[in-house]
């Protein structure tokens, strides 16, 4: 059976706050829809990460030269894992991710010519050795499309936050192993996959490239939640590396933008009639105080923005 239990303690609910606000903020500065130059640059990111943590030794400089049309070599398994990875990347947005027939069809594109039985579920039993190799788990053989089918109705119907279940469904996959190969790809995929159909940004979230980064937390995350049969620590190491990529899409674009921009993008995403500098830099936490300070100035003196008081007790609001 697949623990589907989790505690959700307070850090992760902390978290959970946090990614929500990121993702509003996303979705009001028009960062889910990435010009082709950055997506090709997300796409090579995220295959080079994902394949990584499963030691595939290419860098990004090779992935990058696959993906342009460079011919594959037939002796190099690893580049045909960037190749079907790629190609699974773009099949994504045509698959349910609450349907087994679709992961099904999604794991025999991500492993084709890889395994010997791409697409199909395991039939015989699986054994999983930790990382400190005092304990060994025997994944049973029997029932794994009905185990699959029911880890993703809960998925799909549980009226928890998706951000939650999403974890649940990444570590439901590797914790069941319903194929003989590829579960730790296909579980990653699968989340990316359930998430974006709700927020277009994880389309091109490098996400992979946060976990890959602390690889041995990962590992070490999803090991705890096997001994312990909760799948909570799991899930706030997930919401963490979620915080981390989103942080860093909203900085980087932010330095492109204008103070005008900002202000707008802040007016845009919190429906508020007042507000102090200190509301503003929360959504912008890089900006330096005399920088906000000047960004609400000049929407002042545009008139934009109507101000009451003095110094840190100043109130703006906008005007209609």
């Amino acid at each position: 059976m697949i623990p589907m239990n989790y505690s959700i303690p307070p850090r992760t609910l902390a978290l959970l706050a946090s990614v929500s606000e990121r993702l509003g903020e996303v979705n009001a500065a028009h960062l889910h829809h990435p010009g082709p130059t950055l997506l090709r640059a997300h796409r090579v990111s995220s295959i080079h990460a994902t394949l990584a943590l499963e030691d595939n030794p290419l860098d990004r400089r090779a992935i990058a030269e696959l993906l342009d049309g460079r011919n594959p070599d037939p002796a190099q398994p690893a580049e045909l894992e960037v190749l079907n990875t790629n190609r699974l990347y773009n099949m994504l947005p045509a698959l349910d991710p609450f349907t087994g027939q679709d992961l099904r069809q999604a794991h025999g594109e991500l492993m084709h010519g890889l395994a010997l039985d791409p697409g199909t579920y395991r039939t015989g039993s699986m054994e999983v050795l930790y990382a400190d190799g005092t304990r060994r788990r025997r994944t049973a053989a029997g029932n794994i499309s009905s185990q699959v089918e029911q880890l993703l109705h809960y998925v799909e119907n549980d009226e928890a936050p998706l951000l939650l279940t999403s974890c649940v469904l990444h570590y439901g996959l590797i914790h069941l192993r319903p194929f003989t190969a590829g579960n730790g790809r296909i579980a990653r995929l699968w989340q990316k996959l359930a998430l974006m159909k709700q927020w277009p940004v994880f389309a091109y979230l490098p996400l992979e490239g946060f976990i890959q980064g602390g690889r041995n937390g990962y590992y070490a995350a999803l090991e705890f939640a096997d001994r312990q049969e909760d799948s909570g620590g799991f899930i706030s190491y997930m919401l963490e590396r979620i915080d981390e990529a989103l942080h860093e899409l909203l900085m980087r674009e932010r330095t492109l933008l204008t103070g005008s921009d900002r202000i707008n993008t802040f007016l845009m995403a919190k429906d508020r009639s007042h507000f102090s500098r200190k509301d503003y830099r929360r959504m912008f936490p890089e900006l330096s105080p005399a920088t906000a300070s000047r960004d609400l100035a000049d929407a002042v003196a545009r008139g934009q923005l109507a101000k009451a008081g003095t110094k840190r007790v100043t109130s703006y609001w906008p005007i209609s």
